[in-house]
């Protein structure tokens, strides 16, 4: 037996047996072989070898459609082509057809919003074993780590949603008047910014003890689903409800429809999350839409695709990112009647790549929060 750096050859002995030389070629070719694992695990892609692909989860938020603008808008500047997967709030359907995009040949480098944080590992585990490389972005498990993982999984950005929660829950509450019931709704429940911006609502609200929620619901982020929840709840509730608090635009825009149907719109006032144009135009033109928050799903959705490609191609060397830089929190900031004007115009795509070539890590604040 003979041994080439970590592996080892059995030369067998006897008629048919495979010539010395053979053997010595075909260790080269496996030693060959392992180098360019290696190299492929470190970066170093061909920028033809590569498949760019964004993962959403539904076409029907803005705030999603917004990220795919931002992918798109990164695709283009590096001049390949997108995949934009839109898993339609179904976990099983998400990593099927990550793992179609993966089976078609190429090395995927994927940024993904997944629906829930259980889904991350199976999602991670097929881009990486494949040789692919992967930002995942809001939600994970506690404690799965990419340094923990492989330099393939990249990076995991947060966005800090407890102050989101407090700062739109603290601005309604007072346009309420600091009394009166609300009704709320939460994202996905296996969502830490779902968790976080509901907790720092519910920390806001400790300022205004007038202040009630009535019911608490999850709509998945979905515009038809919480218009259709708050039907029931106007029946439930009826003139009792002054507020509507939600984790995103999306949810918050179909309780507006609906208490817009039911003539009620000006009675009520309303708060978001996620810098939505919808959103910022009825912040602009009427006084019950009160705020939204923003994390810019534009650049978002350019950010994690950009950070998953730099590496991918070895212009990124992960093992010299720290803990927080693999997975930590990224700027925000609240818009109301004061700022709003400023965040109507959508960025054209070189406006949103002039922000990401300012540095990957730019807008990058601090720990991820636990």
């Amino acid at each position: 037996m003979e041994k080439f750096g970590n592996t080892h050859f059995i030369f067998a002995i006897g008629a048919g047996a495979v010539t010395r030389r053979k053997m010595l070629a075909l260790a080269g070719t496996a030693v060959l072989a392992m180098t360019m694992q290696s190299a492929v695990m470190a970066g170093g892609l061909d920028k033809s070898d590569i498949q760019l692909v964004t993962v959403i989860q539904t076409n029907t938020n803005p705030y999603m459609l917004q990220w795919a603008a931002g992918s798109q808008a990164f695709a283009d500047s590096v001049g390949l082509p997108l995949k934009t997967i839109v898993s339609n709030g179904d976990s099983q359907q998400q990593l099927a057809q990550i793992q179609a995009t993966i089976a078609a040949g190429k090395k995927v480098v994927v940024t993904i919003n997944p629906i829930n944080s259980a889904d991350v590992p199976a999602i991670v585990k097929a881009v990486t074993r494949s040789g692919g490389f992967i930002t995942t972005q809001w939600n994970k498990p506690e404690g799965y780590n990419p340094w923990d993982v492989s330099p393939n999984y990249v990076a995991h950005l947060t966005y800090d949603g407890y102050s989101a929660g407090k700062w739109t829950g603290k601005s309604l509450f007072t346009a309420m008047g600091g009394k009166g019931g609300i009704i709320a709704f939460k994202g996905v429940l296996d969502s830490p910014p779902s968790k976080q911006r509901y907790d720092g609502m519910n920390e806001a609200l400790k300022d205004f003890p007038d202040v009630k929620i009535l019911d608490t619901q999850a709509a998945g982020w979905d515009r038809q689903k919480a218009y259709d929840i708050t039907k029931t709840l106007l029946t439930k509730y009826g003139d009792q409800i002054k507020g509507v608090w939600a984790a995103s635009d999306s949810m918050t825009l179909g309780a507006y429809a609906a208490f817009q149907d039911a003539g009620r719109v000006s009675e009520v006032k309303f708060s978001g999350n996620d810098n939505t144009e919808e959103a910022l135009k009825l912040i602009d033109s009427g006084p019950n839409f009160i705020d939204t928050y923003s994390s810019d799903g534009y650049y978002n959705g350019a950010l994690g695709l950009a950070m998953a490609y730099d590496a991918a191609i070895g212009k990124l060397d992960v093992s010299k990112l720290t803990h927080e830089q693999r997975a930590g929190n990224y700027s925000q900031f609240g818009v109301d009647k004061s700022n709003v004007k400023q965040q109507l115009k959508p960025p054209t795509g070189d406006e949103i790549m002039a922000e990401v070539n300012k540095g990957l890590f730019a807008r990058f604040v601090g720990p991820e929060l636990k």
